[in-house]
């Protein structure tokens, strides 16, 4: 069942992103393209990156994957591909993967709520996010 998350500017809908639900281990495809892949399983399930010579995303393709339910979601790479970083997910996180060059790609997330715990008066920069305030904070 494909769900759709809409961006918005000054109430006019300017992006929509369609979610393509998985409840298993699953192989990136061309339909993933452009679209959120959610991982709704409640055991540990794998998204894989394949090899050009198994799906040849265009360069510059873009896929966002979103962790939804209870089970542990562990992202891989395909043999011959190199992908930035791999691991597994936090409950609730989003990330996404982006094409660099041919069997190459980038993954970017935003923090998770263990990586900045700051009490007092703060600043600090997290990936690309900017938090300020006082008092006791865990962010992510």
């Amino acid at each position: 069942m494909a769900q759709l998350q809409a961006t918005t500017v000054n109430g006019t809908v300017v992006d929509v992103v369609t979610e393509n639900v998985k409840t298993g281990n699953h192989t990136l495809a061309l339909e993933d393209r452009n679209k959120v892949v959610a991982m709704n399983n409640t055991s540990t399930a794998s998204v894989t990156i394949p090899n050009d010579s198994s799906v040849n995303f265009p360069v510059g393709s873009l896929i966002y994957i979103n962790r939804v339910n209870s089970g542990a979601v562990n992202l891989a790479a395909a043999a011959g591909v190199t992908l930035s970083k791999t691991g597994s997910f936090g409950s609730n996180e989003e990330i996404y993967v982006r094409k660099r060059a041919a069997n190459t790609w980038i993954v970017v997330d935003a923090p998770s709520p263990a990586n900045v715990v700051a009490s007092g008066t703060y600043s600090a920069i997290q990936s690309g996010f900017l938090f300020t305030g006082s008092g006791s904070v865990i962010v992510g």
